[in-house]
C-alpha cells in the first residue's frame, strides 16, 4: 500500500578504472570487478561489452550515485533484450539479472533519465558478477552486528511492538541470537533472523536473502516442480506433470517429511497483520517452491512424494519426479498459470453489467496506480464511467470484488468509496511515525547525507510533534474524498479473501465501517485495526547483506465494528471457500454465492 520505493543494495567492490564517454565504443569490461566512479552528463549515454555464458545467471548492476539513470541490455545486433528505470531517484541500483540462452558479448547503455528534476550530470559505477560457486562463511562478530543493527532499527521504529511488548520481543530476539554460531552463511543468518521479521506481526515488514545467496540459488537451486493451492489449511497440487497424475491431489510428504512439518516452517517466516494467517497461506502458495529450497533442500535431484486423494482418501506415491532448474522452473510456471482459471488477473478493474438481474459486478484488483493508465487519474475516470453506467442503467446490486486487491498507493481507496456514500467519513483515528530521523540510516538508502535531509524534510512535509512527543500526521493530511453526485445507493455485496491487503482491506474497514455491505469470502489479510505501511526504510546488512524493509507510517483505523478482535482483519458476514475440484475447473464459488443471494432476495 502507498508510497514505495526500490532496495538499494550497497556494492562494496573496488578494481578496474573505467572512462566511459558518449559516443564512442563499448568500453570492454571484466567481470566481477566494479568500475570506481565514473562521471555522466545529460545528453550523454556511456556503453560497455562483456562476454557472458550460456545459462549462466548474471547479476548487472549500475549504482547510482547523484543522477537517475536508465540502463539497457542489448545483444551483439543491437537489440535491446532487457531496459530498467527503477523509481529509486538518483542514489541506488538499477539491476538487470540475465542468463544467455548461448554463449556471446552483450553490450550495457547507461543514459541519464531525461526529466527537468534530474541532476545535469553525476557519478555512477557498473559492475558484472557471476555466481558464486559457494556460499561464503561470515564470522560470528560480523553475524552478530547484524542481528544487533536488525533489533535495534526494529526497536527504534517501533516495528514489532504494537502487537508484542519490549520484554516479548527481546525475549524472542535472545533466543534467536544464542543460534548464532561462527562461520554461518548468509542463507544460515537469514533462517535465523526470518521469523524476528514475522514476530513483527506487520505483513508490510520483509526481509530478503542476500544476492550472493540469490545468484547462488539461481544458479544452483532445484525447484519443486508443482503449483500448489492451500483450502482449509490443506496443500493441494494444481497440475501435472509428464506421466504423473498429480492435479488435485492433497500432499501429504515431500521427501519424507510431512506437509504439517514444511508448512510450520513456512508460517513461521511469513509476515502478516497482526494475529492473520489468511494472507500468510496466499502468499505461501506462490512462494512455495522457493520456501522449499531456500528451508529444506538447495539442490535435489528428484522428488518423492505421498499425496492423499481428496474425495476417496486414497493414498499415493510418486517416485523420482525431477527437479527443475531456475531456467526450467520460471518457464513451467509461465505454462502453468496460464492454463489455471482465474490464477491471475489480466486487467487491474473492471466492470460486467447483468440487466436481465439488475447487477453491476465491479472488480477491482489493485490500488497500485502504476497499473492504470494514466495512473490515479486514470483510475478516477474508470470509476466515473463505471457509475455513471450503474446509475444509467438503474442497477439495484453492486458485487464489488477486491479478493486479489493488495493495496497500491495512499487514497485509492477512497476515490472507491466516494460512490459509496452520502457524507464525509473520519478515515483514522490518527497516523504516526516513530521520528523524523534514524540512527541506523548508514545502512539504507538514505546513507548518503543529502538523501538522508531529503527524507526527512519529507517527512517534516507530512508529519508534526504534538505536545504529547508523538509525531503525528497534520491536520487533514489523510481524509476521503467527498461524496460522489452519482453515489450508488442500492444492496452492496464485497468479496474479500487473504490477498485483500493494505489499501484493500483499509477499503473493507471503511466499507465495514461506513456502509452497510454484505462481505462474503474469507477474512482479509490486512487488519481492521490499521496497519503499518507508508513510507519504507530499505535496509542492507553490512556483513551478510540480507536486505529488506521498515514500514513507519502507523495508521490506525477509525474503528466502528467493536466486535472485530484486535490484531484480525474483517471478518466475513458469509465463509465462503471453494473446494480444489471448483476451483481447477474455474467455477467461481463465492461469485456464484452472491448471485444466489441477489437472486432470492
Amino acid at each position: 500500500m502507498k508510497r514505495d520505493s526500490i532496495t538499494i543494495l550497497i556494492l562494496l567492490f573496488f578494481g578496474l578504472t573505467v572512462h566511459a564517454q558518449a559516443g564512442k565504443n563499448p568500453v570492454p569490461l571484466k567481470l566481477d570487478r566494479a568500475t570506481a566512479d565514473l562521471t555522466l552528463k545529460q545528453g550523454e549515454e556511456a556503453s560497455f561489452s562483456f562476454l557472458l555464458k550460456k545459462d549462466v545467471y548474471y547479476s548487472i548492476t549500475v549504482e547510482q550515485k547523484g543522477i537517475d539513470v536508465t540502463i539497457g541490455l542489448k545483444d551483439q545486433r543491437g537489440k535491446t533484450l532487457q531496459e530498467v528505470d527503477s523509481p529509486n531517484g538518483r542514489f541506488g541500483s538499477e539491476k538487470i539479472v540475465f542468463s544467455p540462452d548461448s554463449t556471446a558479448n552483450f553490450i550495457l547503455t547507461v543514459k541519464p533519465l531525461a526529466d527537468t528534476a534530474n541532476a545535469k550530470a553525476g557519478n555512477y559505477s557498473v559492475i558484472v558478477q557471476s555466481p558464486p560457486k559457494k556460499l561464503k562463511p561470515l564470522q560470528y562478530k560480523a553475524l552478530e552486528q547484524d542481528f544487533n543493527i536488525l533489533k535495534n532499527a526494529f526497536i527504534e521504529t517501533h516495528v514489532g511492538l504494537w502487537y508484542n511488548t519490549y520484554t516479548q520481543f527481546d525475549s524472542l530476539c535472545q533466543v534467536q541470537k544464542r543460534k548464532l554460531k561462527n562461520k554461518m552463511t548468509a542463507l544460515d543468518f537469514y533462517r535465523l533472523v526470518a521469523p524476528i521479521v514475522t514476530y513483527t506481526k506487520e505483513g508490510h515488514s520483509a526481509i530478503q536473502p542476500s544476492e550472493e545467496t540469490t545468484n547462488y540459488i539461481r544458479q544452483n537451486g532445484r525447484y519443486f516442480p508443482f503449483l500448489v493451492k492451500i483450502f482449509d489449511k490443506k496443500v493441494y497440487i494444481l497440475n501435472n506433470l509428464d506421466n504423473y497424475k498429480t492435479r488435485g491431489m492433497q500432499i501429504s510428504k515431500i521427501n519424507g517429511t510431512s506437509i504439517e512439518s514444511i508448512m510450520e516452517q513456512f508460517l513461521r517466516i511469513e509476515p502478516a497483520d497482526g494475529y492473520n494467517t489468511t494472507s500468510k497461506y496466499h502468499w505461501i502458495e506462490t512462494a512455495f517452491s522457493k520456501y522449499y529450497l531456500r528451508f529444506f533442500e538447495q539442490q535435489p535431484a528428484t522428488f518423492n512424494l505421498e499425496l492423499i486423494h481428496p474425495k476417496t482418501n486414497e493414498k499415493i506415491s510418486y517416485n523420482h519426479i525431477p527437479a527443475l532448474n531456475f531456467k526450467q522452473y520460471g518457464k513451467f510456471v509461465s505454462k502453468e498459470t496460464k492454463a489455471i482459471p482465474n490464477y491471475s488477473y489480466k486487467e487491474p478493474a473492471q466492470l460486467k453489467i447483468d440487466t436481465l438481474n439488475s447487477t453491476a459486478t465491479l472488480v477491482v484488483n489493485t490500488f497500485s496506480t502504476s497499473d492504470y493508465t494514466n495512473g490515479r487519474k486514470g483510475f478516477k475516470e474508470f470509476l466515473a464511467k463505471s457509475f455513471q453506467n450503474i446509475a444509467d442503467y438503474k442497477i439495484q446490486h453492486l458485487i464489488i470484488d477486491i479478493r486479489k486487491n493488495e493495496g497500491g498507493e495512499q487514497g485509492m481507496e477512497d476515490h472507491l468509496m466516494s460512490y459509496l456514500v452520502d457524507r464525509a467519513y473520519k478515515k483514522y483515528q490518527y497516523a504516526e511515525i516513530p521520528s523524523f530521523t534514524y540512527s541506523f540510516l548508514d545502512y539504507t538508502e538514505y546513507r548518503d547525507k543529502k538523501s538522508a535531509e531529503d527524507f526527512e524534510k519529507e517527512l517534516r512535509g507530512e508529519f508534526y510533534r504534538s505536545n504529547d512527543g508523538r509525531y503525528i500526521e497534520l491536520p487533514g493530511k489523510y481524509k476521503g474524498d467527498t461524496p460522489q453526485v452519482n453515489r450508488f445507493k442500492g444492496d452492496v455485496y464485497i468479496l474479500i479473501s487473504g490477498l485483500s491487503f493494505s489499501g484493500g482491506s483499509e477499503f473493507a474497514a471503511l466499507a465495514k465501517n461506513y456502509t452497510k455491505a454484505r462481505f462474503i469470502g474469507e477474512e482479509t489479510g490486512g487488519g481492521y485495526y490499521g496497519n503499518t505501511s507508508g513510507y519504507f526504510i530499505r535496509y542492507t546488512l553490512p556483513n551478510s547483506k540480507l536486505t529488506g524493509r521498515i514500514p513507519i507510517i502507523k495508521f490506525v483505523v477509525e474503528k466502528k465494528e467493536t466486535g472485530i478482535p484486535f490484531g484480525r482483519g474483517i471478518m466475513p458476514d458469509d465463509e465462503v471457500q471453494p473446494k480444489i475440484e471448483e476451483f481447477l475447473s474455474g467455477y467461481d464459488t463465492e461469485m456464484e454465492f452472491v448471485k444466489k443471494l441477489i437472486k432470492n432476495k
